[in-house]
This record gives C-alpha cells, sequence and structure tokens, in this order.
C-alpha cells in the first residue's frame, strides 16, 4: 500500500513513523502492551493532528500497531504488536548509536548533494537541514554531526567543502559521484577502491572452469590432463564481501572429481596440498529450488551486518513459517520489507541475484 499524503519540505510518511513511534517508546515505559492515546503521541512528536490517521493507518499496515476501541468515538487509541516494540527498542538503540548516526550521515550527504547540485555544481549545505535525510531513526542530526561528516568525506576525496562561502556549500570529486552512481555503502565502497577490478567472467582451461578472480598468481595448463598453479592464491573475501569466493586449494590440481563452490569468507582458501576438478564433475549449491525460509537465510548474508538486518529476517521467517508460500507473500516482502530496508543503506543494487531468487 502506498500513502497518498502530502509532505512537509520533502519528509515522508517514514520518517513521521519513526518520530512517532520514538515517543511511543517514552510512553510505554514499563509496559509495552498499554494502551495510548494516538493524539497524546502526535503532540509529544511534534505533528500536526492531521498526520493522526495516516501514521497510525502506516504503522497498522506494517504490523507494528493495532487500533483498540475507541471509549468516546472520537479518541484514536491504540497499542503496539510484538514486532512494533522491538522496532521501537531497536528507533531508540539505533538513534543513541554514534556509529551509526555518522554512518548514516557519511552514506546519505554525498547522495543529497548529487541530488540537489547542478551538473558540476556545488549544493547549499545550509539545504540539508530541510530534507528527509536530517532525520535518523525519528531523531534529528546536529550541525555538529553534519560538520563532522563533512570532514571524513572530504578527507576521503569524496567532496570538496567551501567553508568560507555562507551559506556553505559542498562540491563532490569524480570518486563522490562515482560512489553515488555505485549504489553501495560507503564502507564498502572505500574498501573496494583501491582494490584490482574483479572480473566476473569464468576463466577457462582446458574445459575446466575457475570461478572468480585469482589474484598474484600464474595458472598454466600443462599435458595428461594436470594442471598446476604456481605462486599464491590471494583470499579476497575480507575486501569483496559481496563477491562469491570460490574454495580454492593451493597445490597441483588433476582431474576427475568434483569441486564444490561456495560463497563467502567461509570458503577461503585451503592452503597446502592437492584438489581434484573434472570438467564436468563441478557441483553448483545454488538455491534455484530453495524454499522462502532459505532464501531468506540466505539474504541474511547481505542484510545482517547492517542495523536491524538480522532482526527483519527473523520476522520474515516467522511469517514465512506461518503463512503458505505464494508469489503474493514474496512480493509483499520485498515490497514492504526488505527493499525500503535495503534502501536506507543504499544496497537495493547488490541484492538482485537472491532477490531474482526470491520473486522467482
Amino acid at each position: 500500500m502506498v500513502f497518498s499524503r502530502r509532505t512537509m519540505d520533502g519528509v515522508t510518511i517514514e520518517v513521521y513513523a519513526d518520530r512517532f513511534l520514538q515517543c511511543v517508546f517514552d510512553a510505554m515505559g514499563d509496559d509495552p502492551e498499554q494502551i495510548l492515546y494516538a493524539g497524546t503521541i502526535v503532540e509529544a512528536a511534534r505533528l500536526d493532528a492531521a498526520d493522526e490517521q495516516t501514521v497510525v493507518s502506516h504503522l497498522v499496515v506494517r504490523g507494528w500497531a493495532k487500533r483498540e476501541k475507541q471509549a468516546d468515538g472520537r479518541s484514536l487509541l491504540f497499542r503496539l504488536t510484538r514486532t512494533g516494540v522491538a522496532k521501537a527498542r531497536e528507533l531508540r538503540a539505533q538513534s543513541e548509536s554514534r556509529a551509526e548516526r555518522e554512518a548514516h550521515l557519511n552514506n546519505v550527504l554525498p547522495r543529497w548533494a548529487y541530488n540537489n547540485s547542478p551538473s558540476g555544481g556545488s549544493a547549499d549545505l545550509q539545504m540539508f537541514a530541510a530534507a528527509k535525510e536530517w532525520w535518523f531513526c525519528g531523531t534529528q542530526v546536529t550541525w555538529d554531526e553534519v560538520d563532522a561528516a563533512v570532514g571524513y568525506l572530504a578527507a576521503r576525496d569524496l567532496l570538496v567543502a567551501d567553508r568560507v562561502s555562507r551559506p556553505q556549500r559542498i562540491t563532490l570529486t569524480a570518486d563522490g559521484i562515482d560512489f553515488v552512481r555505485s549504489k553501495q555503502t560507503l564502507w564498502f565502497f572505500l574498501t573496494t577502491r583501491q582494490q584490482r577490478p574483479v572480473s566476473n567472467s569464468p576463466i577457462i582451461v582446458d574445459s575446466n572452469v575457475v570461478y572468480g578472480p585469482v589474484y598474484d598468481s600464474s595458472l598454466a595448463a600443462g599435458g595428461s590432463n594436470a594442471q598446476t598453479v604456481r605462486g599464491n592464491v590471494t583470499d579476497h573475501s575480507q575486501h569483496h564481501p559481496q563477491v562469491p569466493q570460490p574454495n580454492i586449494n593451493v597445490g597441483d590440481i588433476g582431474a576427475g572429481a568434483a569441486v564444490s563452490f561456495g560463497s563467502g569468507p567461509a570458503s577461503a582458501a585451503s592452503r597446502g596440498g592437492s584438489a581434484i576438478a573434472g570438467s564436468h564433475n563441478q557441483q553448483n549449491t545454488g538455491l534455484e529450488h530453495a524454499d522462502l525460509i532459505t532464501i531468506l537465510d540466505r539474504l541474511r548474508e547481505d542484510l545482517g551486518e547492517y542495523p536491524g538486518g538480522n532482526a527483519l529476517i527473523d520476522e520474515l521467517q516467522a511469517q514465512a513459517a506461518s503463512e503458505e508460500d505464494t508469489p503474493e507473500l514474496r512480493s509483499s516482502m520485498w515490497r514492504f520489507r526488505i527493499e525500503p530496508f535495503a534502501t536506507r543503506f543504499g544496497i537495493v543494487g547488490s541484492l538482485a541475484s537472491i532477490v531474482s531468487l526470491l520473486l522467482g
């Protein structure tokens, strides 16, 4: 469901809902199941009375709140569900975390500047206070935090800050523009920026396929169905966490048996000894026919490193266990839960392969 409503200075329903939940967290105290007056919460959150129905409806649709019977026929009463209480607590923990507040600003400032400056021009930083990105988990950031983020991004050569002019202006560098266009998190972009280009194309040698990059090594194909790897095979799983890594054994490689190709840090290279790989014996560990819970468990590898990612997967897996696995259920999970979460951290593009499995 998409809500059609006015926006104030570019602020969206998601921002209002986070502000509302932050105030609910304060109001519920030690009794998370108590019934609350929506009007009181709206006032505490400094929202307009006209937003009351819209915000509560949004929480109900997300499964975070339930409406209660109105005693006088006028007051809107509600209480949080179990997942709503968990969401309120998550917002409070995130909003009080310095590291997460810094990560938020470091990721959104370049994107905001890119979208609010002419091509080759600069953005008026004073206008950032009117953007939805000024809000993080229902709380406002401060100018001290913004100034620290500008300094950090400038030190990483992602932007140039004109601190003399008033209002202050920021201009993205070529690297800053590349970061925005990559749709990656800043941590991943900075980690991989200095790495060698990674080719996703298979290297085919005498019908044996090597999946993924092989660094700092030479691969020679000899006669009698033998291959020898000379030099070191470097494990870059730490630097390329979203790139599938093969199981690689350093030593002589012959033909005649299967090699199992995995992914992630758990499949880092074994050092020393020999491994056998036949040209038709590779075993695929894909998830083409996996059930919904298994696919969600795989998705945890991508979302679990972000705040609230593991909690989101836990909720979705509980829902999958209690409901029939249908295309409608999967589409709903993607549109209303996974995609908004991934959008918040700028990682939608990196989920393409697993989303194709999720949505069929």
